[in-house]
């Protein structure tokens, strides 16, 4: 009689299993915040085009954070700027604003615009 010896192991595989199953999770967890971040980004876009829209249909003067891409690599302030804006004409991403302080004239990007708040003619008035 020939008596057989086998000893009893865990299966190689089930660490591997567990390594690979760690892994894809945390790659999918990766993938979604990264999806997560840019529809973030693009909601808030779009947030701000409607506000732009909005100020432009209805006149309004407008309180807008801005900073472009020169002050991005310089500060991280960003500069206010009040008055109203207007679309270009040929080129829908660039805005004209005139200056309420001074009617100074300006061109900037709306991709650069971190925020934008409307004051309607009943805070204006209020503030007089």
């Amino acid at each position: 009689m020939v008596s057989s010896s086998r000893s009893i192991k865990p299966e190689p595989e089930n660490g591997v299993k567990k390594f690979t199953r760690f892994i894809s999770q945390s790659s999918q967890r990766f993938l979604a915040s990264f999806i997560d971040s840019d529809s973030e980004k693009e909601r808030q876009a779009n947030h701000i085009f409607q506000q732009i829209n909005q100020a432009i249909a209805q006149k309004s003067v407008v309180v807008i954070q801005y900073r472009d891409d020169l002050q991005a690599k310089a500060t991280d302030r960003f500069e206010t700027l009040v008055g109203r804006i207007y679309q270009h004409s040929t080129n829908p991403e660039a805005l004209v604003i005139k200056l309420q302080k001074n009617n100074q004239v300006r061109m900037i990007s709306a991709k650069n615009i971190k925020k934008i708040s409307i004051i309607t003619h009943r805070q204006a008035r209020l503030e007089k």
